[in-house]
């Protein structure tokens, strides 16, 4: 795994950079974008899912729950980018694994349709010892802009509704112990 520099701005992580930073290789890496992260979130963008080698295809198609997946990595790279862009020089990466989802709901069947790029969005809601817990959510990007389409921009101007978030949920997260 990279370590990555304290003064970089992970907006201006390459894809590679930001593959580097997480415990994946190849075409399984699903983060393409880092959009905005601060010490509590991380918003990134993707267009993995209309990859047609995208390694998390089964029968040629992407399921909505590889939108986990996706959640996943961003919260993993959330944890490496917080480290890195804390600067203290006392501060550890810790990997981690998920050991809990709850409240998962999805609006769709397969990430493979949506034209659009997807907008995965993680808040950490609380790091306590060896757990940390994040609410996540994947999105259609709306109108070329750097948002999701939420709940308030989800009707066009002909009064159409959009489905906004394609899947929504909650993750615990058991960290490794510092070494």
């Amino acid at each position: 795994m990279t370590r990555l520099p304290t003064a970089l701005s992970a907006q201006a992580l390459s894809a590679q950079a930001l593959c580097e930073a997480l415990p994946h290789a190849g075409g399984v890496c699903q983060i393409e974008q880092v959009i905005a992260c601060d010490a509590e979130r991380i918003v990134c963008r993707t267009t993995a899912h209309r990859r047609p080698d995208n390694p998390l295809r089964r029968d040629g198609r992407l399921s909505v729950h590889a939108g986990m997946e996706m959640a996943g990595q961003a919260m993993a790279l959330h944890m490496a980018l917080s480290v890195a862009l804390s600067g203290d020089g006392k501060a550890a990466f810790r990997q981690g694994m998920i050991t809990r989802l709850n409240d998962v709901r999805w609006s769709t069947p397969r990430l493979d349709s949506i034209e659009e790029p997807l907008i995965i969005s993680v808040h950490c809601e609380v790091i306590a010892g060896g757990m940390a817990r994040y609410a996540f959510s994947v999105a259609r990007q709306a109108d070329g802009s750097d948002r999701a389409i939420t709940d308030d921009s989800a009707c066009k101007g002909d009064g159409r509704r959009q489905e906004a978030t394609l899947i929504e949920g909650r993750a615990s997260v058991w960290l490794a112990p510092e070494a």
